[in-house]
């Protein structure tokens, strides 16, 4: 008699679905579409990977945890935006952070695609 197994209905991340790769993206985005040059617009590389003296290292130079993926600056706004995949979702320090950040009077938004980011910063421009 055959056992029987169930496929998970979890999709597996792959080099094309995931969040480094969407982070990825969206910078060769920005460079093609001509808008790095004229936003005010950068990755914050918080998520340094290392043992404890390099996380102690890190925290005593200022680096915050949960920080948005990107920072975005126009006149008179401010927008932080977190990359997530299909599955992806905030841990306690991203949540904290976006509670100070929309606190502060700034918006923050969570995207999941290539063509939500797109879609964002388009909107965004029109404030230029």
């Amino acid at each position: 008699m055959a056992s029987s197994r169930k496929k998970s209905a979890k999709k597996r991340k792959t080099i094309t679905n995931d969040e480094t790769c969407l982070q990825k993206h969206t910078k060769q985005w920005l460079d093609k579409s001509g808008l790095w040059s004229r936003l005010l617009i950068f990755h914050v590389a918080n998520e340094r990977k290392g043992g404890f003296g390099t996380q102690m290292h890190f925290k005593r130079m200022g680096v915050r945890p949960g920080v948005a993926d990107w920072l975005v600056f126009t006149p008179g706004r401010a927008v932080a935006i977190e990359l997530k995949d299909d599955e992806g979702e905030q841990d306690a320090d991203q949540e904290r952070f976006q509670k100070q950040w929309e606190a502060a009077g700034n918006m923050y938004l969570i995207v999941r695609t290539l063509e939500e980011f797109q879609g964002t910063i388009n909107a965004l421009v029109l404030f230029l």
